[in-house]
């Protein structure tokens, strides 16, 4: 069973979040609840320095930023309400207590996310990889339950868990989720005209709060990131698709799924202690090091929107990169997070600042959207594809 030590951290961490509902602790702060955080984290394999001193040192900021690397989360070696919740769903090991479905307070943790995969092996779950037990696992569970010929409740206790042991044929059948994702976009055609897309502008302050962006630079931000999503709208717009441009507090979190959507497009940019950090980077659901959880939709549109930006803009090529972040796993529709430039690099913020820039990111987002629906033997050379040969699809 789980460590005693990990419920009195849940403990400590519920009375901080009572004073405080964003508990968030950096490099040279203090506090009680610090020496048992550290104690779980040392029992993850992770090296805190000393696991009973109270100091924020930076021993321990290198382990959190080591745990967050891990995690797949905004490595910015702060303990944010995100890095809290990694570190409380990696509590769980797979038996280490009963799961089943509260709609009210969802379970989430490792031991789910290890079910999950294990379900989807054996083709009883084709739901997304997100170590929540929804209603969707509960489903997955009560599938499994049938199979083995025991009480159908869809809890997880110790003798399904011992059933699901047994069956388990210990392949990999593939990710089910994974393969109707694939099968849902080469099925749907390839004009974008009847399509929904959803454009999301300026959220960093929303979506990463430990990331310390002036005022200044939110405005910044804001200014720039919400007349991309305007101009990448209207050619969306220009040819049949709908487009749905939500701005920083006002996005909506379920708004994607509840339109239908196909995707969603986040646009935001950087800033960086460094002033030589540039470049353009996107980012999609999914794990450096765990690729069965990803979403290949996402992972796709993000390589292709990446490879148009970099062709049309010039900039430095940071990649795309699968992540964890709340932000990107909390829906079903595929979404692609992309980092325009950073705001703390002179050139890029040139860039950014420049009409004929932000028309280029605006139209190689349109035209990896559009790379996306068309087949790969017909896909069209990178930095090429215009808004003319984006209607004649239609």
């Amino acid at each position: 069973m789980a460590d005693r030590n990990f419920q009195n951290l849940a403990q400590q961490i519920g009375m901080a979040l009572i004073h405080n509902q964003h508990p968030q602790f950096s490099r040279g702060d203090s506090s009680e609840v610090l020496p048992t955080i550290k104690s779980q984290m040392a029992r993850l394999g992770l090296n805190v320095g000393q696991a009973e001193s109270a100091e924020f040192d930076r021993a321990f900021e290198l382990g959190v930023r080591q745990f967050q690397q891990v995690r797949g989360i905004l490595c910015d070696g702060v303990m944010g309400s995100e890095t809290f919740s990694e570190l409380e769903r990696a509590r769980y090991q797979l038996g280490d207590r009963v799961l089943r479905y509260d709609p009210v307070r969802v379970l989430t943790g490792d031991d789910v996310l290890r079910l999950q995969r294990t379900l989807a092996g054996l083709g009883f779950y084709a739901g997304r990889m997100d170590a929540e037990y929804s209603a969707v696992t509960e489903s997955a569970v009560k599938e499994l339950q049938m199979s083995l010929g025991t009480k159908v409740d869809g809890v997880a206790g110790p003798q399904t868990l011992r059933g699901l042991d047994a069956i388990d044929r210990k392949q990999d059948t593939g990710n089910l989720f994974a393969l109707e994702e694939r099968a849902r976009v080469a099925a749907s055609g390839t004009s974008l005209a009847g399509r929904t897309f959803v454009i999301e502008a300026a959220t960093t302050v929303v979506d990463f709060e430990t990331l310390p962006m002036t005022i200044e630079q939110a405005d910044t931000e804001r200014s720039i990131t919400t007349n991309i999503a305007s101009r990448l709208a209207g050619r969306l717009e220009a040819v049949g698709a709908g487009a749905i441009v939500l701005h920083g507090d006002a996005v909506e979190v379920n708004k994607a799924d509840q339109l239908g959507a196909s995707a969603v497009i986040t646009v935001t940019a950087d800033i960086n202690k460094s002033k030589e950090a540039n470049g353009v980077a996107t980012f999609y659901f999914g794990h450096e090091t765990h690729s069965d959880i990803n979403s290949p939709t996402g992972a796709r549109l993000a390589e292709l929107i990446q490879s148009e930006l970099t062709a049309r803009t010039g900039m430095r090529d940071c990649r795309s990169h699968a992540r964890t972040w709340s932000s990107l796993k909390r829906l079903r529709t595929p979404k692609v997070h992309v980092v325009a430039g950073y705001l703390t690099n002179l050139n890029d913020l040139d860039n950014l600042q420049d009409a004929n820039v932000r028309d280029a990111i605006a139209d190689g987002i349109a035209a990896g959207l559009q790379r996306l629906y068309v087949r790969e033997d017909s896909d069209p050379e990178t930095g090429t594809l215009s808004l003319a040969q984006i209607k004649a699809y239609n």
